[in-house]
């Protein structure tokens, strides 16, 4: 069943044309163009986020040397927070200054006990008991001595009581107390 325009009016032939040409645009809009828009406006943002990307990358990199100084100056502090905490293979040789520092003294050593170590957060706790038969004055020179250090040594529980007995040689006081040194855990 052909139709033959030949016979028609011309507006026949127009009206068909405009009719075929229409659903040629519909069918072409649905099924050609419509996914390629679809396509572009996905190209599109990820163009938007990839440019939002690179200014996040150039606002990074103007920062870069800012950021290289505080990298720096964190470095600095922990080097200087290193040497007031030691770290485990330090504490061998912090222990014997220790030890020797009541030996200094006009002491008697009586007691020099080291604890077992208390496991904290960022830091280890290392208690050493020590036991010194001496004068107010010396025990005074003592803390002084030990606040010279430049690791953290805390003192604690200290008891100081006077000496009781004969042979006490010139020692006036008995002072018992706990350092407490602290080890860095890397």
């Amino acid at each position: 069943m052909a139709i033959d325009l030949n016979e028609k009016p011309w507006w026949v032939a127009l009206l068909v044309g405009l009719v075929l040409g229409v659903a040629l645009f519909v069918v072409l809009q649905m099924y050609v163009f419509k996914p390629i828009e679809e396509d572009c406006q996905k190209a599109q943002d990820k163009i938007d986020e990839l440019e939002r990307e690179i200014e996040k990358g150039l606002a990074a990199k103007a920062d870069l040397p800012r950021l290289e100084e505080d990298i720096r100056n964190y470095e600095l502090d922990l080097d200087r927070l290193r040497r007031i905490l030691p770290t485990k293979r330090e504490t061998d040789d912090l222990i014997k200054r220790l030890k020797h520092l009541t030996e200094r003294g006009n002491f008697r050593l009586t007691r020099f006990v080291p604890g077992k170590v208390i496991d904290r957060d960022f830091f280890l706790e290392r208690p050493i008991t020590v036991g010194l038969d001496g004068t107010y004055h010396e025990l005074g020179l003592f803390f002084d001595r030990l606040s010279g250090f430049s690791r953290i040594i805390n003192v604690a529980d200290l008891v100081v009581s006077p000496v009781k007995g004969q042979g006490s040689q010139g020692y006036t006081i008995q002072a018992t107390f706990t350092q407490r040194t602290f080890i860095y855990k890397e």
